[in-house]
C-alpha cells in the first residue's frame, strides 16, 4: 500500500508529463543520445571513469600518483573539447535548473525551505 494518496501520484505524473514536454528536457534528451552515439568520447569517457576510480583507489590507499592526475586533466581537456560532450552537459544543467525551480515552486508552496531543513 502506497503512502501517497493518488490524488498526488496523478499530479506527480502529470507533472511529469508536462516536463517531457519542456524545450529543456527535449533538447537534453537529444544531445544525450548525440553523445551515446560519439564512439570517440564514449571510449574517453570510459577511459576517465577507469582512471577515476584508479585514482580515488590509490589516494584512499595513501598514495598519490602524480602521473594518474596529469592523464585525468589531460583527458577531461579532451572531453571538454568535444561538442558531443559540452552540449550534453549545457543541457543538462539547463534541465536540472528547470527542475530545480519547480521544486522551489512546490517548496514555496508548502511553506518548506530546504535549504534550512538540510543546514540543521
Amino acid at each position: 500500500m502506497s503512502l501517497i494518496k493518488d490524488l498526488v501520484v496523478e499530479k506527480a505524473i502529470e507533472l511529469a508529463d508536462c516536463i517531457k514536454e519542456l524545450e529543456e528536457y527535449k533538447e537534453f534528451l537529444k544531445n544525450e543520445e548525440k553523445l551515446k552515439n560519439d564512439e570517440i568520447a564514449q571510449r574517453m569517457l570510459l577511459e576517465f571513469q577507469r582512471k577515476q576510480q584508479d585514482f580515488v583507489m590509490k589516494q584512499m590507499a595513501g598514495e598519490f600518483d602524480q602521473k594518474l592526475l596529469n592523464d585525468l586533466t589531460d583527458l577531461q581537456a579532451k572531453l571538454n573539447a568535444r561538442e558531443s560532450v559540452v552540449r550534453f552537459i549545457e543541457s543538462y544543467n539547463k534541465l536540472l535548473s528547470v527542475i530545480g525551480e519547480i521544486l522551489e515552486i512546490i517548496g514555496d508552496r508548502i511553506d518548506l525551505d530546504l535549504e534550512e531543513v538540510y543546514k540543521h
